[in-house]
């Protein structure tokens, strides 16, 4: 399914955290990523409408047994909630999708190097660039070497929320088509 103007939201609500991870294309390129927490200055003068947007939309599966379902239940009212509030500003329409349904049991370094493989040298920048693709690269030697023994998120330096980032913008490239699990 394409859409000329997507936004696509990976959830997050810890206090430490950045909130939930948004990317946006226009005519399917990635213009923009952001973190913000709901309520939001909804839009930060980017995005003009119609939109669809996209939202994951946690599950319950063997990634996620360990995790208290009030974690879960978070994560989905803050994807929920910030989705419902660019939909409306916007007058677009929500899209959930679960994980397994966008990209599967794949680990998200691995993920997340099949995003960089496609995406133009503009689209990197966005993404953080140079930098970004260096972390990508040293997660998936990490678990590689691990066997992938962890959860893809702790190969990432904890301290770093681009893997966010790259969430939403995979989820945003594979809603237009450009990715496949």
């Amino acid at each position: 399914m394409t859409a000329a103007n997507v936004i696509a939201i990976d959830p997050g609500y810890s206090a430490r955290g950045e909130g939930c991870a948004c990317a946006h294309t226009i005519d399917g390129v990635l213009r923009h990523a952001w973190s913000t927490r709901p309520p939001c200055t909804v839009g930060h003068g980017l995005i003009t409408g119609p939109l669809v947007v996209i939202v994951e939309k946690p599950q319950q599966d063997s990634r996620s047994w360990g995790l208290p379902p009030s974690t879960l239940i978070n994560l989905a009212w803050e994807g929920a909630l910030l989705a419902g509030l660019y939909a409306g500003r916007f007058g677009g329409s929500v899209v959930a999708v679960t994980p397994s349904t966008w990209k599967g049991s794949v680990s998200k370094p691995v993920a997340h190097g099949r995003l960089w493989e496609v995406l133009t040298p503009a689209e990197r920048e966005v993404l953080g660039g140079d930098d970004t693709a260096r972390r990508i690269e040293a997660a998936k030697r990490k678990g590689a070497l691990d066997r992938w023994g962890k959860p893809g998120v702790r190969y990432y330096p904890r301290t770093w929320g681009g893997h966010n980032l790259l969430d939403a913008a995979a989820l945003a490239l594979t809603h237009v088509g450009r990715l496949t699990k």
